[in-house]
């Protein structure tokens, strides 16, 4: 391990040089390791806190909540939210809430949306429950620049009333998670067709725009609020939740075969947040903490690079990367293999050792002519190679002669990296 050998470098020089240089040169090697361990931990330090403060702020601001709150009155509008990428974790969530909601008599779940999209399998798990609902699910993109793309348009599409707030968008429904573009002609196709199918249906069963609503899976088409309503896509705009319940007020909506008639009571205040969903991106992050740490105990300077890789990956995440199925891994893995090629590239001289010629190095002067004692290699198994003992020290050793005796003494030629190379002491010489 790179760490013993820096060690061995040390304790060698130690015995060589008087005490005062010796000291200053260990001080020197363990000050360029440790910055950039230190480097890499304050980086993971930066992350962690910066990411603790934002899931905490959106937890406190999170209006979902506990919906199963036992002072929400009968009747009431009991509110959940679908924020950031669509997650089975997110989505059995929300469809808790909805049981929890239809337990207590409420009139109707609001499903606040803001999401760029996520899964298709957890996306088709929502829609199944909302679709089950014995209770009107309002789906309600807001507040004013949020979005419901891709999946979040499939999601729109699933409530029984569709609502908008001003300067929000949807559409974007092409289903990346297939990975399209791998596919080809009737591949291609077929699965454009068939996704445009699903989003149809949604659209038929709720009388809303099936076309315009094909075509967001199709060509990618995207829509503002306003144009949302003028296309038919949605049911109404509204520019909070109290205009929202205004406006749903006496509407008639389709429950399971049956007419119903909303009549919304008031919004069920939330008294605790939900926290139960403890970050992705978090996880990552203190995963590669906790790697960065573990390189401080071990010194073999790989540890760290996994370290590495776990941050990138959760900053990635925490920016919209699919936390679901195995992208977070494979991303784990290039960027921990990358950042290790990379920086021990660029860190060889320092953590390898400068190649010097015989005569051309302080340290290499000092213990060229020195004796050393074999012990082991330099046999046929490993001819030239081998390993000595200089000043109670192990090091890797070679020599031009490919079988050394066992016997007879050896001494130092030249000093190359951590590598000694040594020749055998005739006698007489």
């Amino acid at each position: 391990m790179q760490g013993f050998s820096l060690l061995n470098r040390l304790f060698t020089t130690a015995r060589l040089y008087p005490v005062r240089k010796a000291v200053a040169l260990a001080a020197e090697y363990m000050k360029r390791y440790l910055q950039f361990i230190m480097l890499i931990s304050c980086i993971a330090s930066l992350s962690l806190v910066t990411a603790a403060a934002y899931s905490a702020d959106r937890g406190l601001q999170d209006d979902s909540s506990n919906v199963a709150n036992t002072l929400a009155k009968q009747g009431q509008v009991w509110i959940t939210t679908l924020e950031d990428e669509v997650t089975q974790r997110r989505v059995e969530r929300i469809a808790k809430d909805l049981q929890a909601a239809e337990a207590g008599a409420a009139s109707a779940l609001l499903l606040k949306i803001n999401t760029p999209g996520g899964s298709l399998e957890a996306t088709r798990y929502l829609i199944e429950a909302i679709l089950d609902a014995e209770i009107p699910v309002i789906g309600y993109v807001a507040p004013a620049g949020a979005r419901a793309s891709s999946a979040g348009t499939y999601i729109l599409m699933a409530t029984h009333v569709a609502a908008m707030a001003p300067a929000t968008n949807l559409g974007s429904s092409t289903p990346i998670a297939w990975n399209l573009e791998s596919l080809e002609g009737d591949l291609r196709e077929k699965a454009l067709n068939d996704a445009a199918a699903q989003l149809r249906s949604l659209a038929q069963l709720r009388d809303r725009n099936a076309d315009w609503l094909a075509k967001s899976v199709i060509e990618a088409a995207n829509a503002t609020a306003e144009e949302a309503l003028e296309l038919g896509v949605i049911d109404l705009i509204a520019v909070n939740n109290n205009d929202l319940l205004e406006q749903t007020k006496g509407l008639t909506v389709d429950l399971q075969g049956r007419q119903y008639k909303i009549n919304p009571g008031d919004l069920a205040e939330p008294i605790e947040t939900d926290m139960s969903e403890f970050p992705p991106a978090l996880v990552w992050i203190l995963f590669g903490l906790f790697l960065c740490l573990l390189e401080l105990a071990f010194a073999s300077f790989v540890i760290v690079f996994f370290g590495a890789g776990a941050i990138i990956t959760g900053v990635l995440i925490w920016f919209g990367l699919p936390s679901d199925g195995g992208t977070p891994y494979w991303v784990f893995t290039a960027a921990s293999l990358a950042t290790l090629f990379t920086i021990r590239f660029m860190f060889r001289d320092f953590f390898v050792g400068d190649m010097h010629e015989e005569g051309s190095s302080e340290l290499g002067n000092v213990m060229v002519g020195q004796y050393v004692e074999y012990v082991s290699g330099f046999d046929l198994e490993k001819p030239g190679r081998g390993t000595v003992l200089y000043r109670g020290s192990h090091w890797q050793a070679r020599s031009q002669t490919a079988q050394l005796s066992r016997v007879q003494g050896l001494r130092i030629t030249k000093l190359e990296s951590n590598t000694l190379w040594v020749e055998e002491v005739k006698n007489g010489s």
